[in-house]
């Protein structure tokens, strides 16, 4: 597992079969987002597997500055045009969380199938059920 801390908040990338699992706790600044990008992309890399997906554990995030939506949409294409299949995000019942996640993902195509859950549980579950996420590995 990949542990990244700032003051304000820290992230872990960790895989699980064919999953990234990404969760960040508190906000998310642009040292941080350039930086977990960048370690996202080497861990796809790594992948023997040519198709994964993605579980943003967003339960303890505290948003972001308006300045890092650009290279958000920009990740989302290259994650796209790397083999992502899909992306389970939970945000618990944070409405909010889901509008501020739906401006990242708005200009995502469609071969990525992205969806929220509540709980962490049920994220692994839907991902398991795709056959994408193994926790063993």
């Amino acid at each position: 597992m990949k542990f990244f801390t700032e003051p304000d908040g820290h992230y872990s990338i960790e895989v699980k079969g064919r999953t990234l699992v990404f969760v960040i706790d508190g906000v998310v600044d642009m040292e941080m987002a350039l930086r977990s990008m960048l370690e996202f992309k080497i861990k796809v890399t790594e992948l023997s597997e040519p198709y994964w997906a993605s579980l943003m554990d967003l339960s303890c995030w505290g948003l972001h500055p308006p300045d890092i939506v650009d290279f958000i949409h920009e990740f989302h294409e290259w994650a796209e045009k790397n083999g992502q299949l899909a992306e389970a995000a939970v945000v618990n019942s944070s409405v909010l969380k889901v509008m501020a996640r739906d401006k990242l993902v708005e200009k995502r195509g469609k071969m990525v199938h992205q969806e929220y859950f509540k709980t962490y549980a049920e994220a692994v579950e839907w991902l398991q059920h795709l056959s994408l996420y193994d926790e063993e590995s």
